[in-house]
């Protein structure tokens, strides 16, 4: 099939882009409009490059976030390209294609994190490393640049789509200290209430923000954050399930729905003496939200704390590693000066964030 590769940004394109990445296996929600649009509080710009049949059929894409502060421009791709299934020789041309922009846009680095896997089990979600062109292993390994970043994998519950018995197959799959505590979470009367109006959503976050607070650990100001958020919800890619316990919000998640799959990314409950069981009621609620709508599994997520890898681990899940993150240095002189940068950027993250959100 003949193809051509454009790099675009009209709203045309991205109302397109948003629908392919809505009902591809392999869409999600960082190549999404309003996320990658997002990065503009930081006073980055996002474009796409996208590959069409002769006929004008969408094949795949990549949306990128151009960062720029002075002299040193950045092209990430957080997770790309993506490409419908069989398409997979569109790979090599479009990661060519991505450099090129990248150096038109006088970018001394261009980076993405690939979607590739090694396991069989979900090949229709994240191309098998072994369809992958051999001349991409030869690119640079790791991430350089950390403000615009993707995933490396996903822990995958399984939620048997189709079956009369997947809740109880979903089941099985729980720890018995897991099923032991979902069981006590339903005996406190929870009332599971998903937030769409832009005071519940705000409120909502305010309990994860306290959450991270209180355990030591950072989130995006919702300043920066709550547009996206926002925006997200309304288009039904966003979903925040909340726990109240006697009228009261207990907590929180924030889970993306985002070609046909649930991604979990943070979530926070309220500390009390009396432990409720909020995050087993919420994730057990939202298992049974993905079952409700046929999909095949629930990402949990990866990383945390000991305890709180601990805490996904009782949902069961297989951990799904994807490709690593790749780069290309364009200007050698801006990156050399970059590295040396480096260490004082890392050591100063909070400031870093405030001088780019205020450009």
């Amino acid at each position: 099939m003949s193809y051509s590769i454009r790099h675009t940004e009209t709203q045309e394109d991205w109302v397109k882009w948003d629908e392919f990445v809505n009902e591809s296996k392999r869409g999600i929600y960082l190549q999404t409009e309003n996320w990658l649009k997002g990065y503009a509080s930081y006073g980055f710009s996002s474009s796409l490059i996208l590959a069409e049949s002769d006929d004008g059929e969408l094949l795949g894409g990549m949306g990128v976030v151009l960062a720029s502060t002075g002299p040193f421009k950045v092209l990430v791709c957080p997770f790309g390209p993506i490409v419908k299934s069989g398409q997979e020789g569109l790979l090599e041309p479009m990661v060519s294609r991505f450099k090129e922009v990248a150096i038109g846009y006088n970018a001394f680095l261009s980076q993405t994190s690939f979607p590739f896997s090694s396991s069989e089990n979900w090949d229709s979600y994240f191309p098998h490393i072994e369809t992958v062109d051999k001349s991409l292993d030869e690119d640079g390994v790791g991430m350089l640049f950390k403000f615009v970043t993707g995933i490396d994998g996903v822990r995958a519950v399984n939620l048997y789509p189709k079956e009369s018995d997947s809740l109880q197959k979903v089941l099985a799959n729980y720890k018995s200290s897991c099923r032991r505590n979902v069981r006590k979470s339903e005996s406190f009367g929870h009332e599971l209430f998903f937030a769409q109006k832009d005071d519940d959503v705000r409120r909502a976050y305010s309990v994860i923000e306290s959450n991270a607070e209180s355990q030591g650990y950072s989130v995006r100001a919702w300043s920066d954050f709550g547009p996206t958020i926002l925006q997200m919800v309304q288009k039904g890619q966003c979903h925040v399930p909340c726990c109240l316990h006697e009228g009261q919000m207990k907590g929180a998640l924030l889970v993306f729905d985002v070609g046909k799959k649930l991604h979990y990314i943070m979530g926070g409950t309220v500390r009390e003496e009396v432990d409720h069981k909020i995050g087993h009621f919420l994730h057990h609620s939202i298992i049974q939200f993905g079952i409700e709508k046929g999909y095949e599994f629930y990402d949990i997520s990866m990383g945390g704390s000991p305890g709180v890898v601990r805490f996904k681990e009782g949902f069961g899940g297989e951990v799904v590693n994807l490709g690593d993150t790749r780069y290309w240095v364009h200007r050698n002189g801006l990156y050399w000066a970059y590295q040396k940068l480096m260490p004082w950027v890392q050591r100063n993250k909070k400031l870093m964030s405030k001088l780019l959100s205020k450009k």
